[in-house]
């Protein structure tokens, strides 16, 4: 786990991040990721890079980290149009969410950005995303996905179970519960900083994962 570096100034970043007036709100978001339930969801295994499907998929508690995960994460400014441009969550390929996503994105700001939800089934080449969850997909492998959005300051988050090594956070399942591991250094490298608080939960698969 890397940690990443503190913004230069406050003007320097966009993000729930560099929000001082927000912390109480992030010790709140910080205790609901600390303990995903996982709930039964079946996803296609024939699709690209998907190596086995988990008795639990947990995808209601990984909607919800996916909507949290941006308050603990600072974009550079030139990953905005304007001061109040959309903040665009995608989900590549298979959309294993359906309308919980939705829910969850509904109302929810990062900063002064209002989010929405786009599926993408195919990730094109500079896809205007800020976040992408890269999913099975029966036109692109997880790397592929990955490569399209390579050198642009966009968070990528893929499932547990698939082949997704350059992700900066991947899902994975510990001991019945929906937990995460972040790297830190994917996310530097692209020009986003990671609260601290966010890698202190971050954790090493090996022992346990199912």
């Amino acid at each position: 786990m890397v940690l990443g570096v503190p913004p230069r100034g406050p003007q320097a970043m966009r993000g729930g991040a560099s929000k001082p007036r927000r912390l109480f709100a992030a010790a709140a978001l910080l205790l609901c990721l600390q303990g995903g339930v996982a709930l039964a969801q079946e996803v296609p295994r024939e699709a690209h890079g998907w190596r086995h499907a988990p008795h639990r998929g947990g995808y209601m508690v990984k909607a919800s980290h996916l909507v949290k995960f941006p308050a603990f994460v600072a974009w550079p400014d030139s990953a905005f149009e304007t001061p109040s441009s959309p903040f665009r969550l995608c989900i590549g390929g298979v959309d294993p969410f359906g309308p919980l996503i939705d829910r969850f994105a509904h109302n929810a700001r990062v900063g002064d950005h209002e989010m929405t939800v786009t599926r993408l089934p195919s990730v094109a080449k500079g896809a205007d995303c800020h976040v992408l969850f890269v999913s099975p997909s029966r036109g692109q492998t997880p790397r592929e996905m990955i490569a399209a959005v390579t050198g642009r300051p966009v968070l990528t988050v893929a499932d547990e179970g698939i082949d997704a090594p350059g992700a900066m956070i991947q899902f994975v399942t510990l001991e019945s519960r929906v937990r995460f591991e972040i790297r830190g250094e994917a996310a530097q490298t692209e020009g986003l900083v990671v609260s601290s608080k966010l890698l202190s939960l971050s954790v090493t698969r090996g022992i346990g994962e199912r």
